[in-house]
């Protein structure tokens, strides 16, 4: 390569990437403008939301976007969260296509509830479910290791078909004892002839970035449609497919096996919101807690939420939980974290999916003369430990030992 031709190059490189910079900058700006966040925290949140959008792009698009040689990758985790993400899970992902077959192999690990999805290319990474494999459904030894194939011609025993569409496999671990119950180990190998994993080229990577960027876009832009949605209506559990229908997205399937409701909570700094429910008989619920970019708020460290194994009911069955902005000494406490306004999601997942929280605005002063005379409570020393044992739990999942 001469000097001419070594210039005309870096400058189509850095034009490239000026591109992929403004979709950044165009995504910060459509998050700025849609938001009804008003507080610095908000909209500085924002921008990291838009920086974990960022990061999940690139991570789908230009580094694990190989269908021929595809890796099992985590998708969100306690730095990378988008689209409601859940503090009882670990996602993982893998490319895939539908002119190839595959191979998953591992132990099913101990996750309470577990779910394989192939799901539709889209712009924003929330594409139609077009095949699914429920863990109720996957067929394990005795020792717990399981074989699953995926695409080809149908077959006995554990099988996902591939259409046409078809982008990613994904697959859910939703844990309630987050102490005890272990992750999955799994690998993924394309079944066929051997191919050579490609050397990287310059159009690769340029049209990694330029795909990155689309989904960056789509991601920031479907989400907000979303939240539009649940902000006329604040204070209210919705069910989520119903509300993904009127933005022409009634067939994704944010909870495989089960049905989610979605809330956008909005509890001023002198009041809390009392959240009341009997959880029915499920294989697994939770009730996450999230910020006003539909990002799960710091569970390493905060009350984000609860799930079946967690909950503290009364002893007629009740769910009481509260969201303040200071410690209401009630063990189901979700902590807004400087918050004013957010959302919330519930999954019911093997149970009677019509049951629906009913959501109580107070004066925060008020809180005692709303709750049962006899409701249960927590101490500071025993706060302490519970948040501890759900921190140490995080470690396990995530394999940070």
């Amino acid at each position: 390569m001469n000097d001419s031709e070594l210039q005309n190059t870096k400058a189509r490189m850095l034009a490239s990437f000026d591109e992929f910079l403004a979709a950044m900058r165009r995504s910060a700006v459509a998050a700025m403008d849609r938001t009804s966040g008003r507080s610095a925290l908000d909209l500085a949140a924002g921008l990291r939301h838009v920086m974990s959008g960022t990061s999940m792009s690139l991570s789908m698009r230009l580094h694990d976007n190989d269908p021929l040689h595809p890796e099992i990758v985590h998708i969100m985790d306690p730095h990378r969260k988008f689209g409601g993400d859940n503090m009882d899970a670990l996602y993982t992902t893998a490319a895939v296509s539908a002119r190839q077959r595959y191979r998953l192999h591992g132990h099913r690990g101990s996750a309470r509830y577990i779910s394989f999805v192939i799901q539709d290319k889209s712009v924003h990474f929330s594409g139609n479910i077009s095949s699914m494999l429920l863990g109720r459904d996957l067929k394990t030894d005795a020792n717990g290791d399981f074989e699953l194939f995926i695409g080809g011609p149908e077959r006995s025993g554990n099988w996902i078909e591939l259409k046409p569409n078809a982008d990613r496999v994904i697959i859910r671990q939703f844990f309630a004892d987050w102490a005890s119950e272990r992750p999955m180990r799994v690998t993924i190998e394309r079944l066929g002839a051997a191919v050579e994993p490609p050397r990287p080229t310059a159009e690769s990577i340029l049209t990694g970035l330029s795909e990155s960027a689309a989904m960056l876009e789509g991601l920031v832009v479907f989400w907000q449609d979303m939240m539009d949605i649940y902000r006329q209506r604040p204070n209210e559990f919705l069910n989520f497919r119903k509300a993904a229908a009127q933005v022409d997205m009634k067939d994704i399937n944010a909870t495989p096996g089960g049905t989610p409701y979605v809330c956008y909570w909005s509890v001023p700094e002198d009041s809390a919101l009392i959240i009341r429910v009997r959880p029915p008989q499920s294989e697994f619920w939770n009730l996450e807690f999230c910020n006003p970019w539909w990002e799960t708020n710091d569970y390493r460290y905060r009350l984000s939420g609860t799930n079946m194994h967690h909950a503290v009911l009364e002893d007629d069955g009740e769910l009481i939980a509260v969201v303040s902005h200071d410690d209401p000494g009630l063990p189901n406490w979700f902590d807004t974290s400087g918050f004013d306004e957010g959302l919330m999601d519930l999954r019911w997942i093997g149970g009677d999916e019509s049951v629906v929280p009913k959501c109580t605005l107070i004066r925060r002063s008020e809180l005692a003369a709303h709750l049962p005379a006899k409701v249960k409570t927590i101490t500071a020393e025993k706060r302490r430990a519970q948040l501890a044992d759900r921190h140490q739990g995080i470690y396990n999942r995530f394999n940070w030992m």
